[in-house]
């Protein structure tokens, strides 16, 4: 562990160290896992989420090094499909939150360690990755994984996920172009096919999905505007809709992805008192749930349902160290 947090409010101090507890939990033989007694799988969605965390909390290089390498290893030589397991074993899961753990992972670990050999190693594999979300749209949205599998958009809301799958998967489409388009930069490959195939998918990510009257995305369902803004997308009427959302419900209705993608927003926005909120409300959809039932780590569920250490809900500890020293 190479991080340390205490501050006056006990809910945030559980949720660190509670964190911290389910990371070391979930990290055998360097493989990040999912859980340490069900699953116990290198999930691609688990990993994705919570290596750019792991990496500030925890000396990890080496693991991310190596897990990386396994990734790569299951990718799919002929249609660049990344596989949800890694290395792999079956599992479920989705194209975006999981499969994009192939860019993901290395542009998180270059922000984190400056290192440009791990994102030019594997600069191809994100372009065979990225063909895939292609070959698996229609009209720009990504629709379908592979044929009688899963194709998960965010996961383990409160409730059944309402927000729809290619909603999610088309999101994760757009940030990893964005995120590869930069790595074109850094390692000065040329971009100009990338950046027609972003343009191309925003376009019908908006079309689809965005309301120009009310600058909402699917009439602000979960955390689906905070996805949008995160995007670059919408306008100040879209972020006034996340906040007063969000202090009237005062509690979360967000699965893993969108729980870190809404705490994000409020917090690279101005709204880190929102976002200290509902990370501490006292609600039943809120890490104070956990707390309060006696958790040591981490839940899959809000409710405490399947396992009792899981990581992903952890991902946004790293807002606390980034964002909350001031509040």
């Amino acid at each position: 562990v190479t991080s340390y947090f205490k501050c006056d409010n006990e809910i945030l101090n559980w949720y660190y160290d509670a964190y911290i507890r389910t990371q070391l939990d979930n990290i055998h033989c360097c493989i990040p896992s999912d859980c340490p007694h069900i699953e116990r799988l290198g999930y691609t969605g688990d990993g994705e989420l919570t290596c750019e965390c792991a990496m500030m909390m925890l000396d990890s290089e080496r693991m991310y090094r190596k897990w990386m390498e396994d990734i790569a290893d299951c990718q799919d030589i002929y249609n660049g499909h990344v596989q949800h397991t890694a290395p792999f074993y079956g599992g479920g899961g989705g194209p975006g939150g999981w499969g994009g753990a192939m860019v993901f992972v290395p542009y998180s670990f270059y922000k984190a360690y400056g290192d440009k050999e791990l994102v030019k190693k594997y600069y191809v594999n994100m372009l065979a990755y990225l063909d895939y979300m292609e070959s698996h749209s229609e009209n720009g949205i990504v629709v379908c994984e592979e044929r009688l599998g899963w194709c998960l958009g965010d996961w383990c809301c409160p409730t059944s996920v309402v927000l729809p799958a290619p909603f999610v998967n088309t999101y994760f489409h757009l940030k990893t172009l964005k995120m590869t388009m930069e790595i074109a930069d850094i390692i000065g490959k040329p971009n100009k096919e990338l950046k027609a195939r972003y343009e191309k998918v925003k376009k019908a990510f908006l079309d689809k999905y965005y309301d120009k009257k009310t600058c909402t995305f699917y009439k602000s369902t979960e955390a689906c505007d905070a996805y949008g803004y995160d995007l670059g997308f919408g306008n100040e009427k879209t972020l006034k809709a996340i906040v007063d959302k969000y202090e009237k419900l005062g509690e979360f209705d967000t699965g893993i992805f969108g729980t870190d993608i809404l705490i994000r927003t409020l917090c690279e926005n101005g709204y880190k008192d929102l976002a200290f909120k509902l990370l501490t409300s006292e609600k039943e959809n809120t890490f104070y749930n956990m707390k309060k039932h006696g958790a040591t780590t981490l839940w899959e569920n809000w409710d405490g349902a399947h396992s009792h250490s899981h990581p992903m809900f952890g991902a946004v500890v790293e807002y606390l160290v980034k964002y909350f020293n001031e509040v």
